[in-house]
């Protein structure tokens, strides 16, 4: 049986996370947390969940109060958008919420709400930190899996669907 996926902190934006992974590279890879939460205008508690949420994405590491940015991480750090994507969509499956919100997805083609999101991580008692704050859950889901093209959004019906390939006459081999 596979591990348990480790739970996403509900509070950890993408933006945040990427500007302090960008600013841990721009100070040559180790940077204090506390300095970097000056640099940002932050308290160092305002940053935490960024630094954890790189930590559980394997692009920073966080040893006696720094932050370190891993390989994986200059890697983020030195790609495009598209590249930035591609390893985040690889890397959040095995995050929750995420992990059960493509799950979801993957069991209901015609898509799902983010009630149906709470109800089922509501079910596990060590995901109900989620199931607690919908709204919370809904700005991380459009936040991340939005952005990394796992799942698409349809404002009007409040659906979310796994994302639908772009088929293209071009190969990539």
């Amino acid at each position: 049986m596979g591990q348990q996926p480790k739970n996403f902190p509900l509070d950890a934006r993408l933006g945040t996370v990427l500007g302090l992974l960008e600013l841990v590279v721009a100070y040559g890879g180790r940077a204090d947390l506390a300095f970097i939460a000056r640099e940002l205008q932050m308290e160092v508690d305002q940053i935490l969940p960024a630094s954890k949420a790189a930590e559980l994405l394997g692009i920073l590491e966080v040893q006696d109060g720094e932050g370190v940015a891993t390989p994986l991480g200059v890697k983020v750090s030195k790609s495009l958008s598209k590249g930035k994507k591609k390893i985040l969509k690889e890397q959040m499956p095995s995050l929750e919420p995420f992990s059960t919100a493509l799950k979801l997805a993957q069991e209901n083609p015609e898509g799902f709400r983010i009630e149906d999101l709470v109800n089922k991580l509501a079910n596990s008692q060590n995901l109900v930190e989620y199931s607690e704050n919908a709204d919370k859950l809904f700005e991380l889901l459009m936040d991340w899996m939005i952005y990394a093209e796992l799942l698409s959004y349809d404002g009007d019906t409040g659906v979310f669907k796994l994302k639908q390939r772009k088929h293209t006459s071009s190969s990539s081999t």
